[in-house]
């Protein structure tokens, strides 16, 4: 079976691979300042620690933290709250059977009575609510825990040490992403993490086998085959990778003019690839090393 773009997409959000090697972790120097620049993903097991110790050490050397979001401060938490009540629930009047396709609705029928899930719980649920809960709660089955992150682990690290910790994204900016009111986007987002659900596993395969070798043309072959299989789904990647990644590149270049050091840890998917982060300041001349 064809591998389908989002269960890459998600995995590559959500999830945290074993490194025994070379890991995507790059060093990015201008002259100025130094970026070191670590590829993530959000859940993860316990035997991903202790991780390699260049990660660490990257780490240990830095001025500031820096990560896509800081779910844990109170802006975060009262914008995605605020956003999960008022942009995460129908309007009376309206529900998944009334706003999504006869084909994506079944296919979420099905799946819920596959987990033993009651339509009834989820018909007033949007549908980028349903995708995160769903996903989590697969992922969790797999024995992956959000609070085993990278990021989250990072995240701790810099609050006991007293680290300054920077966000290049805002809550407002990801749940607008999410929640954005464009039918067609919402029932591709939904289909797609069903369709996604049986192939978790094996995907997890290939792509654990792309982390310890630190190969990030791999990983980024597992997202971009995707759209060769269903060009409909370059919208999705495009929302969620690519427009992003010209922020965070941005956001990057600023901090190669501070005379700083600064560690980065977002998402594997906007650092591999050829509009990933790591290409596009190799075009602009910047030195850049996979460490």
């Amino acid at each position: 079976m064809p591998l389908k773009l989002l269960p890459a997409l998600l995995l590559l959000l959500l999830f945290s691979l074993l490194l025994d090697a070379k890991s995507i972790l790059y060093k990015v120097e201008s002259g100025q300042s130094t970026v070191y620049l670590l590829g993530s993903i959000h859940l993860a097991k316990p035997s991903l620690y202790p991780l390699d110790r260049a990660i660490e050490e990257a780490y240990a050397r830095s001025g500031a933290l820096v990560v896509e979001l800081d779910p844990d401060s109170p802006k975060s938490v009262d914008v995605i709250s605020r956003t999960m009540i008022e942009e995460g629930i129908y309007p009376p009047g309206k529900s998944l059977k009334s706003e999504l396709t006869p084909q994506t609705y079944n296919a979420l029928d099905a799946y819920a009575f596959k987990i033993a899930l009651s339509m009834q719980t989820i018909e007033g649920i949007r549908p980028w609510t349903v995708m995160l809960q769903l996903s989590v709660m697969e992922m969790m089955r797999l024995g992956y825990s959000p609070e085993l992150g990278i990021d989250r682990h990072f995240l701790t690290k810099a609050k006991h040490d007293k680290k300054p910790v920077l966000e290049i994204e805002s809550a407002e900016e990801q749940m607008a992403l999410l929640s954005q009111e464009d039918k067609k986007f919402q029932d591709l987002l939904l289909r797609y993490t069903l369709e996604s659900m049986s192939e978790m596993e094996p995907l997890l395969e290939k792509m654990f086998t792309s982390w310890k070798e630190g190969d990030a043309a791999a990983l980024s072959t597992v997202v971009n085959s995707s759209l060769v299989v269903d060009p409909r789904l370059s919208e999705i990647y495009d929302a969620l990778i690519t427009k992003r990644n010209d922020k965070m590149t941005a956001k990057i270049r600023e901090y190669l003019t501070t005379g700083k050091i600064y560690f980065v840890v977002v998402g594997a998917g906007h650092v591999v690839g050829e509009e990933g982060i790591v290409s596009q300041l190799r075009r602009d001349g910047y030195e850049v090393t996979q460490k």
